[in-house]
């Protein structure tokens, strides 16, 4: 029998395809697209930030983990992951090419998650120094909770940031 990869889709996959006014569509992850995904994160983080192709695998086949991609047409721009853990969502990662940057990927992939992920409040990690990034989460209605000292590296410090999507949210994450 005859095994055709484009058709792996993870089973927590849940997010339908959806076209926007820029073009860009966003879809679940298939395993044949992770090699792809790996590119992508070499080519927009420093070398111990970007996921390897068996991290992203064991990701993409985690029952919890929501693995999303965003195209314009054939090109692959951006991607996200995000889980669900004791009743709290989770952004583990944004990613998106460095040329498409400013074009309001990083926003429609984040909602997509949100989207995907509509379980509790959200928390995710953003490093103290990546203004934009921060920008963009507060923009959303994430706050900064605390700081992880050191999270990224010597002296790159970690910002948690938290989204309430429950009445009278704990100021406390769960991670």
């Amino acid at each position: 029998m005859a095994f055709n990869h484009d058709l792996l889709v993870s089973a927590s996959s849940t997010v339908q395809v959806r076209a926007s006014e820029s073009g860009i569509a966003v879809t679940p992850v298939s395993f044949r697209m992770l090699r792809q995904v790996g590119e992508l994160q070499r080519s927009a983080f420093r070398p111990p930030l970007a996921y390897g192709f068996s991290t992203l695998l064991v990701l993409w086949a985690l029952p919890n983990v929501r693995f999303i991609v965003a195209r314009s047409g054939e090109r692959m721009v951006g991607c996200a992951i995000g889980d669900v853990q004791n009743g709290q969502s989770r952004v583990i990662n944004i990613c998106v090419d460095p040329t498409v940057r400013r074009n309001g990927v990083a926003t429609r992939l984040l909602r997509e998650l949100e989207r995907a992920l509509p379980t509790g409040d959200v928390v995710l990690m953003v490093e103290h120094d990546n203004h934009a990034a921060k920008e963009l989460y507060l923009q959303e209605g994430y706050l900064p909770i605390s700081v992880s000292r050191d999270y990224y590296g010597r002296g790159l410090n970690g910002v948690w940031m938290q989204k309430s999507r429950t009445p009278n949210p704990p100021q406390k994450i769960r991670i």
